[in-house]
C-alpha cells in the first residue's frame, strides 16, 4: 500500500483474514498510542484520607493500582520508602504506624485475568502471562526472591493430578500459586528440556515461576515491604470490594507515587521483545480509557461494563479501528498480544493502521525494529513480526530505493515448507520490493501483464 495515497499497488489475498500472531501487537499498541499520546505514564500512587501525626497515619492506606506493566520490585521498594518519609505533619518525624485498613484500589472487573485458549498453541510458558491491575516483575517469581514472610511449599508437583501429568510431560513451565489465607507460595514445576533437549528437572529448580493469581501474590509482597522498612500496620491487605463502606470517603492525599517510563518507551520495549505480558496490560488500559468515555457519553461500551477489562479493551480498539475507517469485518481479536490462534486479521487491516499512524504519528513508526537504513531513510524497513507454529508474519514500513514509503504486509498460514525457507521467502520480497519501480509496477497491474503475487499485501 502506497502510504501516501492508500492506494494498494500488489496483493494477493490482502482482503481475507489470517492468524496474525504477534504483528496483533500492532494494532494494541498504535490504538493505546493514539488513544494516550507519547506523554502519557502509569502512575502506581499510595493514597489516604487520613491525617497524619507524630509519624502516625490515623486512617486507611490503599495502594491504588494503574496497570502498569513495568512495575518491578524495585519500584514497589521505592514506593515504600517515599511513603516512610513521608512526613505530613512538618514534625520531621518518619511515618511508623498505620491506624487503619490497607487495601488496593484498582478499577472495577480488573481481576486477573489467563486466556484459556493460548494452551491451543502451548501450554502456560512464561511468555503467556497472566495479567492483573498490580504487576510485579512481570508476573515471574523465583524461589530465591520469595520472602522470608511468605512460606514455600516446595512439593514439586500441582494441585491435582490432571496438572501433574501436564507438567511431568514437559508441556508446562513452572508456575507458583499462592494461598491467602495461609500465605503459601506452592511452586509446581514442570520438566522442561535442558540444552541437550533431554528433560531436565534441574532447569525449573530456582525458576522462572508463572504466578499464577498474580494480584494475591503481589499485594503479599507489598506487604512484606512495607513491614521491612519498619511500618506497623495490620498485615491483611484487603481488596477494595472487601473494605467496608469501600470509598465512603475518597482518598486524596498521596503519601507516594511512582512513575513509568514515558509510553513510547514501554511500547518500544513491548514490539521490540514481543512481549505479550505488556501487550496484555495495554488492552486492559485501553479499556480503561474507553469505560472513561463512556461513563461521559453513554455509547456502545453500555453493555460491557459487567465484562472483564480485556473484553472491555477489545470493544475499544473496535471503536477505534472503525473510527480509522478500518472496515470491522477485517479485524477479529480475542488477545492484545496475537498469542490466541482464534485471532483474525487481514493484510489490508495492517497496512491501514500503519498508514494512519504514519500520516497522524509518525514517530510511532521508530518505535518498530528497523533493519536495510542507510544514508537517509532509502532502503530502511520498520516492522514487527509474528510466529507461531505454521504461522509466519511480518507487518511494517519500507522506505525504497525510488523514495516511497510502503506499508508492507505479509502473513502465511498453514505453510508446509520449512520455517527457514517461509523466511528466505519473505526476505526475498522485501528486498524486491525496495528496488521496485512503483510507476512500472502501477503499469504492469493497470495491464494485467504481471500476475506474480510478489505482494505488499500478501497471503
Amino acid at each position: 500500500m502506497d502510504l501516501a495515497t492508500g492506494t494498494v499497488l500488489f496483493q494477493s489475498s490482502g482482503d481475507k483474514r489470517h492468524t496474525p500472531a504477534s504483528t496483533a501487537k500492532v494494532i494494541t499498541t498504535a490504538c493505546l498510542y493514539d488513544l494516550l499520546g507519547r506523554d502519557f505514564v502509569y502512575k502506581t500512587k499510595l493514597l489516604t484520607a487520613g491525617t497524619i501525626k507524630d509519624g502516625v497515619l490515623n486512617g486507611d492506606l490503599a495502594l491504588e493500582t494503574s496497570e502498569d506493566p513495568s512495575f518491578s520490585r524495585g519500584d514497589l521498594a521505592s514506593l515504600v520508602l517515599s511513603l516512610r518519609n513521608f512526613d505530613g505533619d512538618k514534625s520531621g518525624v518518619k511515618l511508623q504506624a498505620v491506624k487503619g485498613k490497607i487495601y488496593q484500589l484498582s478499577p472495577n472487573n480488573g481481576a486477573d485475568n489467563f486466556h484459556v485458549h493460548w494452551l491451543l498453541e502451548d501450554f502456560g510458558q512464561e511468555w503467556m502471562p497472566v495479567s492483573s491491575s498490580l504487576v510485579v516483575d512481570k508476573n515471574i517469581a523465583y524461589s530465591a526472591g520469595i520472602p522470608s514472610t511468605i512460606k514455600i511449599d516446595d512439593g514439586g508437583s500441582s494441585l491435582n493430578s490432571v496438572l501433574d501429568g501436564v507438567l511431568s510431560a514437559d508441556l508446562a513451565s513452572a508456575f507458583l500459586i499462592f494461598d491467602e489465607s495461609t500465605q503459601t507460595a506452592k511452586l509446581c514445576r514442570g520438566i522442561a528440556s535442558g540444552s541437550n533437549g533431554k528433560p531436565d528437572p534441574k532447569v525449573h529448580k530456582d525458576g522462572p515461576f508463572v504466578v499464577a493469581n498474580p494480584t494475591a501474590f503481589n499485594l503479599a509482597l507489598f506487604s512484606s515491604t512495607l513491614a521491612e522498612s519498619g511500618v506497623e500496620f495490620d498485615r491483611r491487605i484487603l481488596r477494595d470490594s472487601k473494605v467496608p463502606g469501600f470509598l465512603a470517603k475518597q482518598p486524596t492525599l498521596v503519601l507516594a507515587e511512582h512513575s513509568s517510563k514515558p509510553l513510547p518507551q514501554l511500547i518500544k520495549l513491548c514490539l521490540y521483545e514481543s512481549d505479550n505480558l505488556y501487550a496484555q496490560q495495554f488492552l486492559r488500559t485501553i479499556a480503561q480509557i474507553g469505560l472513561n468515555a463512556d461513563k461521559q457519553g453513554g455509547g456502545k461500551l453500555a453493555s460491557k461494563r459487567t465484562s472483564d477489562l480485556e473484553e472491555r479493551g477489545l470493544a475499544r480498539i473496535g471503536q477505534w479501528l472503525s473510527s480509522i475507517a478500518v472496515p470491522n469485518a477485517e479485524v477479529i481479536l480475542f488477545d492484545g498480544c496475537g498469542l490466541s490462534r482464534k485471532n483474525s486479521v487481514t493484510p489490508h487491516a495492517l497496512n491501514l493502521v500503519l498508514r494512519y499512524m504514519a500520516q497522524k504519528h509518525p514517530e510511532y513508526l521508530d518505535l518498530l525494529r528497523s533493519q536495510g537504513a542507510g544514508k537517509g531513510e532509502s532502503g530502511r524497513f520498520r516492522f514487527k513480526t509474528g510466529a507461531m507454529e505454521t504461522v509466519r508474519g511480518i507487518t511494517g514500513v519500507l522506505d525504497t530505493a525510488q523514495g516511497k514509503k510502503l506499508a508492507v504486509t505479509v502473513l502465511v498460514n498453514g505453510h508446509k515448507a520449512s520455517v527457514s525457507d517461509v523466511r528466505i521467502v519473505i526476505a526475498d520480497l522485501i528486498e524486491r520490493l525496495r528496488r521496485v519501480n512503483i510507476k512500472e509496477a502501477n503499469s504492469k497491474e493497470d495491464n494485467k501483464a504481471d500476475k506474480t503475487p510478489t505482494a505488499a499485501e500478501s497471503n
